[in-house]
């Protein structure tokens, strides 16, 4: 098993040497049935696996499920039902319902959340609330664009208000008919963990509010940049200011599309950018102290909100390139760093490949903080969410499949995540309708 994990991540790797950048991989207006019978190993422990996750889009709706059923091989076929008694429970086979897609003049999506951005992504970017696997919940977006203002809204969890977050925001001149001008756009938002350690007991609610401006430079259907600038406050702690700039290619000729984000930083004591990211749902709890970055051991685990008392101000950066081509690769990546600070580096990586290699599929999605040096960066541990799968279509409809995945699970017993790895080798089908 090693020996494959290896190989797994070794093809990740390579497809992240050819380029950093694609759109993050939800075919989703698309329909689709996939399913399959095979293996999972999590932690050494071998279950039978029955799987089916259809895809149904009609115009601006669409829906995904998935049904997953793991019966332990060493204790008689006994259902693992793990997760079907926390999270969402059997609402869990909902992956999603929506209404358009993000940007669009409505959006509504329903379910699990994987790219959730508020804003600019200053305070949240690429918050998931499905990362912790046996914990997945039922979350809520609703954005709706009235062209002279609109609003973003998107709460994490419908069973139990956890993460509540939105924006407000207006373009005074966008009835001017002024060129450049009537695109300028002011926003506010606010975003809020109102319960991180799950405890109504307590009062431990963390909050941030910030405000920003942009302003498209050039918008067509060609091409489109835009300058914007972000100022944050987590309150009871620190802030922090952003510039940056954003470009985009919709498509160039049907060939390819791309994306670039280049944002410059400057951030204060007790502060931390894009606080709700793909790792906030394990970050919400206690965690070593090194997942963080600070190597002194006197500090044993620390919540996400208890290691802003160490954070120093500091500058940064951040960059973000995405994008496709043919319709055969897509890829994306972002990577934040603060400067003089050790094992600041935060790396989030996606990529997808479809019949590149004739009959072939392969997804990849990899996160990881507390980055120093390129080892850090490939290194498998608790500060890192890994997905690699590899599928071989021997048939029309019919796929030989590896997936591997790495993440975390809640060990109550001594109270702080613990690494999850999972093994799932199977025999799958994919018909797109």
């Amino acid at each position: 098993m090693k020996m494959l994990k290896t190989i797994l991540i070794s093809l990740f790797l390579v497809q992240i040497l050819f380029a950093q950048g694609l759109d993050p991989f939800g075919d989703e207006n698309n329909s689709r049935v996939n399913g399959g019978v095979g293996m999972t190993w999590i932690n050494g422990t071998a279950y039978t696996t029955l799987t089916i996750s259809p895809e149904f889009a009609f115009g601006k709706f669409g829906m995904g499920l998935n049904l997953e059923l793991l019966f332990n091989n060493s204790e008689g076929f006994k259902f693992r039902d793990d997760g079907w008694k926390t999270g969402a429970g059997a609402l869990r086979m909902i992956r999603y319902l929506r209404w358009g897609i993000k940007h669009d003049p409505l959006y509504i999506r329903v379910g699990s959340l994987q790219t959730a951005l508020i804003g600019n992504g200053f305070i949240m970017g690429y918050y998931s609330n499905e990362v912790n696997y046996d914990y997945r919940k039922i979350g809520l977006v609703v954005d709706v664009d009235f062209n002279s203002f609109g609003i973003e809204t998107m709460t994490s969890n419908l069973g139990r208000l956890e993460i509540i977050g939105g924006r407000l925001y207006y373009r005074p001149l966008s009835g001017s008919g002024l060129p450049v001008f009537k695109n300028l756009e002011f926003g506010a938002s606010y975003v809020t963990d109102v319960d991180p350690d799950d405890s109504r007991a307590t009062d431990d609610a963390v909050a941030e509010w910030g405000v920003d401006v942009g302003l498209p430079i050039i918008k067509t259907s060609f091409f489109n940049t835009t300058v914007y600038g972000d100022f944050a406050q987590i309150l009871d702690h620190g802030h922090g200011m952003a510039a940056g700039i954003r470009a985009e290619i919709p498509s160039f000729l049907g060939i390819f599309s791309i994306y670039a984000k280049l944002e410059r930083r400057f951030l204060g004591d007790n502060f931390i950018a894009n606080y709700y990211n793909t790792m906030y749902e394990l970050e919400r709890g206690p965690l070593d102290a090194s997942h963080y970055g600070f190597a002194d051991g006197a500090l044993g685990t620390l919540t996400k909100e208890g290691s802003l008392k160490y954070i120093k101000a500091a500058q940064g950066v951040f960059g973000e390139l995405a994008g496709q081509i043919l319709g055969k690769i897509r890829l994306a990546g972002n990577y934040q760093h603060s400067n003089g600070i050790k094992n600041s580096g935060i790396l989030h990586l996606e990529a997808r490949s479809v019949d590149l290699i004739p009959n072939v599929q392969m997804k990849y999605a990899y996160d990881k903080v507390g980055i120093e040096t390129f080892t850090d960066a490939r290194t498998l541990d608790y500060r890192s969410l890994a997905i690699a799968e590899f599928g071989y279509r021997t048939y029309q409809f019919i796929y030989l499949s590896l997936q591997y995945r790495w993440n975390f699970v809640w060990d109550a017993k001594k109270q702080t995540y613990k690494p999850q790895e999972r093994f799932q080798p199977s025999i799958s089908f994919s018909m797109n309708f």
